[in-house]
């Protein structure tokens, strides 16, 4: 299955290391952002056009997944807008974590378990 695994910037080496165990279980990551050009906040704006394809690769990502992982590992903007494209896509959601204070953490969709290891067993459920 094609996976996009959503998860804050400042923790992108978690969701790195979530892509490999995804990996490990034959499943495609449909986009690798946290390989992206780190921009920092200052450069932003003199670094429009690199933002402008980061952007368009995330949401081709999150667009072409078959599932979509949402690693809910504090609070970020860019994966509860990814979060808000899979719910309107009906792109079945897998949590990990707690849920927090946004209220689209408890849509019925979102399927929330407390591990990697135990979203990638859900996938391997729905193959069988």
């Amino acid at each position: 299955m094609r996976v996009y695994i959503a998860a804050p910037w400042a923790h992108r080496d978690k969701a790195k290391a979530a892509s490999v165990l995804f990996e490990k279980a034959g499943h495609k990551i449909t986009e690798r952002w946290w390989d992206h050009k780190d921009v920092g906040q200052t450069e932003m704006e003199a670094a429009a056009d690199e933002m402008e394809r980061q952007a368009k690769a995330d949401v081709k990502g999150v667009y072409t997944a078959d599932h979509f992982i949402f690693l809910n590992l504090a609070y970020s903007e860019g994966k509860c807008v990814e979060l808000g494209m899979a719910l309107s896509e009906g792109i079945p959601i897998v949590a990990v974590g707690k849920r927090g204070m946004n209220v689209f953490h408890y849509h019925p969709r979102l399927l929330w378990v407390n591990t990697v290891e135990e979203a990638i067993e859900q996938l391997q459920r729905k193959r069988t």
